[in-house]
């Protein structure tokens, strides 16, 4: 089971670990695993930086330059498969971080309805519902409100 140590406590062994040279003895001394130690000395003379960083500790396979790329293309052409995408954008990372990047980015997926085109006897009835029939409805209400009068 892996225990989060407390910021202190990384600094202290980091700087033990600079003094005697070792990072196995100084996470001996403060109770912590000698792996731990290690890795908390790498990564701070890698970094610079003691505290964790936030995110899911996976690396990014893409770079910002390809991510702006990404979003872009994204922008520009909305009707694209995502094999196209990755294809002008050269991107290696697999569909699925391909999808999570245009989320990050404000982009949801919707999917594309293709429809057949229309025959004349639909547009005559489209025609008809949305010309005829309101019509017909303001007519009727008229005459209505006319009988009304009546009585």
């Amino acid at each position: 089971m892996m225990a989060h140590h407390d910021r202190s406590i990384h600094e202290c062994v980091i700087a033990l670990a600079e003094e005697v040279g070792c990072a196995s003895i100084a996470g001996e001394l403060y109770s912590v695993l000698k792996s731990a130690a290690v890795a908390w000395l790498q990564k701070y003379r890698r970094d610079g930086q003691v505290q964790r960083h936030q995110g899911t500790g996976l690396w990014h396979v893409s770079s910002p330059a390809q991510d702006s790329a990404l979003v872009a293309e994204a922008q520009r052409n909305t009707f694209i498969s995502a094999r196209d995408f990755k294809a002008a954008t050269r991107f290696h990372g697999q569909k699925r971080m391909f999808i999570l990047r245009l989320k990050e980015a404000g982009f949801r997926t919707r999917p594309v309805v293709v429809q057949e085109l229309l025959t004349d006897e639909h547009k005559l009835y489209l025609f008809f519902f949305f010309t005829v029939v309101p019509c017909i409805l303001i007519l009727s209400k008229f005459f209505i409100y006319q009988l009304r009068e009546l009585l």
